[in-house]
């Protein structure tokens, strides 16, 4: 049972100091996007050194049954988030930075097997702490590696943070798209009208600088078109791109024009199984280029007009008729964004 022990925990640790390491070397290499707070830079600065730092614990061995309780409710945790990953339609469980590994993979194959020989294989007749105390020499080899991971991983990687944009990547925040208005009265700018929405007022329109990148670009510059960027592992995107699609039919059916709706796929692009977009498609469907690797977050749904972005939605897609209206309401700006400025209407499209 010991021996089994030992193996286990061994095994648990190196695999936790890999992923770590994995993980840290994406954050200094390249820029993180992420859907809330359990995949935020702020949360990996916070949660890799802990990793790093129960690695080493547990290969070291100092306090075993405590070790071994911090690491069998840590790979409890992990299997709960791989899962609802794996539900969720993920392509990856993030788990090994820029090494993907489809969720149910780790599921199956590393956390379920680890947690459940953590379990099996206790340290039976350990105590939490004492007795006995280690060897004064191997505690304190094995707490000054944790605490040095802890003290210098995250300084590490808040100082040496990749830049948003290289020649090689490109990390995509909407709000750049956001022409710079002075401020009138010492009062500040207002665009955003809800959560992950922005509505640009007419007094910062300018052409949507994406349009370089995708391939039906000259599609997209005439008249209101709204374009739904998407991942082909996006849950998201699985749900509103039929909605879309569907609202775009009728509106064919019954002789609208007005609106144009265009899908254009971000790389890595998957396989027609893979991808949400209909196969029958009847709305304009396109891709971004290559040319470098784009961190965005989908849906990424932006409502142009005449090749101006004029309102954007970040993290989600809102239903056809709430993009349209949004469209021809005033927008929310505060003094820079235009009071002065004009609204759009149906009749000036």
């Amino acid at each position: 049972m010991k021996i089994m022990n030992r193996i286990v925990m061994t095994l648990a640790g190196l695999l936790l100091i890999a992923a770590g390491a994995l993980k840290m070397h994406q954050m200094l290499t390249e820029p993180i996007m992420s859907k809330g707070f359990w995949e935020s830079w702020q949360f990996n600065i916070l949660q890799i050194p802990l990793e790093l730092a129960l690695g080493i614990w547990l290969l070291g061995g100092v306090f075993r049954k405590m070790a071994w309780l911090a690491g069998t409710l840590s790979f409890g945790g992990f299997c709960c988030y791989t899962l609802y990953l794996a539900l969720g339609g993920a392509a990856s469980c993030g788990c090994f930075g820029q090494v993907h590994v489809n969720p149910w993979i780790t599921l199956l194959a590393i956390d379920l097997p680890l947690f459940l020989g953590l379990c099996i294989f206790w340290p039976r007749g350990e105590k939490i702490f004492w007795p006995a105390w280690p060897r004064p020499l191997h505690f304190f080899f094995v707490a000054g590696l944790a605490v040095g991971v802890l003290a210098l991983a995250a300084p590490i990687m808040v100082i040496f943070r990749p830049p948003d944009v290289t020649d090689t990547y490109e990390k995509i925040d909407p709000l750049q798209w956001l022409r710079p208005v002075a401020p009138k009265n010492g009062q500040g700018q207002q665009t955003n009208t809800e959560p992950n929405e922005i509505s640009i007022p007419q007094a910062q329109w300018q052409p949507w600088p994406m349009l370089a990148h995708i391939d039906i670009a000259e599609k997209l510059t005439d008249g209101l078109v709204l374009v739904l960027m998407y991942h082909y592992d996006c849950p998201e995107c699985h749900k509103a791109m039929p909605e879309y699609e569907q609202y775009n039919r009728q509106m064919a059916e019954a002789g609208e024009n007005a609106l144009k709706i265009a899908f254009i796929a971000i790389p890595p692009y998957g396989t027609a199984e893979q991808s949400p977009l209909p196969a029958d498609t009847t709305c304009l469907s396109g891709k971004l280029d290559e040319s470098k690797k784009w961190f965005i977050t989908s849906p990424l749904v932006v409502a142009l007009l005449d090749g101006m972005a004029v309102h954007i939605w970040q993290e989600q897609a809102p239903t056809p008729d709430k993009a349209i209206d949004a469209v021809f309401s005033p927008a929310e700006a505060g003094p820079a964004g235009g009071q002065d400025a004009e609204p759009q209407d149906a009749n000036s499209v």
